[in-house]
């Protein structure tokens, strides 16, 4: 009877020792798998971490790469409604003075007076040249402060402008002249002859895109060496007349938002042109 209970104590003890562990078993695997599970996690956040930090680097690469080639273009929009008083060099080093600023013209037909025009003009080029990618400056951004000629060229030269665009309107003493000009220095500039072909290349290019947008007669390009901003601006420069405000049809179709749309268009095509050719 005694070996019968002892048999039967051993076999309940044999029992419990294997249900036991059984149990460790099963906790070891799932203490297993759960750290499997989160071995797992960890290396995928590890591994995303590592995409994240790889494609944020590539976005900061290309966007400093992006910056780096980005074109500086300075838009000077002419005259202002306050003049700089006296006097300043028509150019680095020269003898002869002119004055720092002249008012600009006023259309015959519109009453619109040329520095609103311009800047009006500036502010609705910019937009359109920052969104083919140019990174673009304006010479002033209302017209109740006074710029002289060489200010206005020292934001091309502070900037670095790859291009220097002096937005002006044209008069005359007869209503009959329209159309459209260009200018720069000429090959004998004796204040920045080194920049003279990026100037005409500039010239050419913006005049030819314009007069093809808005179908102004081209007038040409004219070269001449008294133009202060032009001879103080150390960048390719060009001055373009978009047209005459003295001549009533001109200054009326000029004042129009369709004319106006294709000015921008023009001007932003021969900018394009430019650093293309």
């Amino acid at each position: 009877m005694r070996r019968h209970l002892m048999k039967h104590q051993n076999l309940i003890i044999g029992v419990l020792i294997a249900v036991i562990a059984v149990a460790i078993g099963a906790v070891a695997y799932d203490i297993h798998a759960r750290s499997a599970a989160v071995s797992s996690k960890t290396s995928q956040k590890t591994a995303a971490a590592e995409t994240s930090k790889t494609e944020t680097s590539q976005k900061t690469s290309a966007a400093s790469d992006q910056s780096a080639n980005q074109k500086t273009i300075v838009l000077d929009p002419g005259h202002s409604a306050v003049m700089p008083s006296g006097s300043e060099p028509v150019g680095p080093g020269a003898g002869e003075n002119k004055a720092k600023d002249m008012v600009g013209t006023k259309g015959v037909a519109t009453g619109v007076t040329e520095y609103d025009f311009m800047l009006s003009l500036a502010n609705k080029l910019k937009p359109e040249l920052e969104k083919r990618g140019y990174k673009v400056v304006l010479t002033r951004t209302d017209s109740q402060s006074a710029h002289s000629c060489t200010q206005r060229a020292q934001v091309a030269n502070d900037n670095h402008a790859d291009a220097f665009i002096r937005l002006h309107a044209n008069a005359a003493e007869s209503p009959a002249p329209n159309g459209a000009m260009t200018i720069n220095i000429t090959a004998h500039s004796p204040y920045t002859p080194s920049t003279y072909s990026q100037c005409r290349k500039l010239s050419d290019c913006v005049l030819n895109a314009y007069c093809s947008a808005t179908g102004a007669k081209r007038e040409g390009v004219v070269e001449r060496d008294d133009l202060t901003g032009n001879n103080w601006a150390k960048v390719p420069t060009t001055l373009i007349e978009v047209g005459y405000m003295t001549n009533p049809d001109e200054d009326k179709r000029m004042q129009t938002d369709a004319y106006q749309a294709k000015m921008v268009q023009g001007i932003a095509n021969g900018i394009d042109q430019f650093f293309k050719n």
